[in-house]
């Protein structure tokens, strides 16, 4: 997996983009150079149809998903009423699912480390609240050469062929941009306020948006 940090600011929202092993040289204080192990991976397991699930609370609690551990899920939070902040955790190797105040809705990704599956979602809001972990179906499909939109935070799929996007974000808050397309994981935009930029991608894959005050666009080409 490649990884490349744009900006100086590494947010726990963007940990779903972090590669899952360390490479390179490591200088010990005698000058002497200990050589990790070189990152291996294997083709990701092919996405599949996999039935919806619903969780629905109110205030503070917990449930735990039975969510094939195999297979990416997206996790889509809803709570019209919050007034508070609403912080969402999961024993996965993602961690921070949402970090926000006030009313929210928004979607991001589960189970991009196959060695720590999300099992159990912890929920910090103070108002009724239904959560969602749905498959690729459930996402929009960008298509080159053609505008998509929204507001808050989304996953978006990338056809195949795609090399590039154009992205733009008005926010106060923070903004973050990754990509999941298979074996290939990037952090493309970590930053506060707003932003006008283009990055290299790859399709077929899956786009994230991370920046639950932002209005933004986004093509592809």
């Amino acid at each position: 997996m490649k990884f490349r940090l744009f900006g100086v600011l590494v947010l726990a929202l963007a940990a779903g983009c972090a590669p899952g092993s360390g490479y390179g040289t490591i200088e010990t204080a005698s000058g002497a150079s200990v050589r990790m192990p070189t990152a291996t991976s294997t083709a990701p397991p092919a996405p599949r149809e996999v039935p919806t699930e619903t969780h629905t609370g109110k205030g503070s609690g917990e449930f735990e998903t039975s969510w094939p551990a195999d297979q990416m899920g997206f996790f889509t939070f809803d709570c019209p009423k919050c007034t508070s902040n609403v912080i969402i955790d999961s024993d996965g190797g993602e961690h921070g699912l949402v970090n926000a105040i006030g009313a929210y809705k928004g979607t991001t990704w589960l189970n991009t480390y196959e060695d720590r599956p999300t099992k159990r979602v912890t929920v910090h809001a103070n108002a009724p609240w239904t959560a969602t972990i749905s498959d690729y179906r459930s996402l929009p499909m960008t298509a080159p050469g053609q505008e998509s939109s929204g507001k808050g935070e989304a996953v978006l799929r990338l056809p195949e062929g795609v090399s590039r996007v154009r992205f733009a974000a008005k926010t106060r808050g923070n903004i973050a941009l990754c990509i999941h397309a298979g074996e290939f994981r990037d952090l493309l935009l970590n930053q506060i306020g707003d932003v006008q930029v283009e990055r290299d991608v790859r399709g077929p894959g899956f786009l994230k948006v991370d920046g639950y005050e932002a209005s933004w666009t986004l093509t592809p080409s």
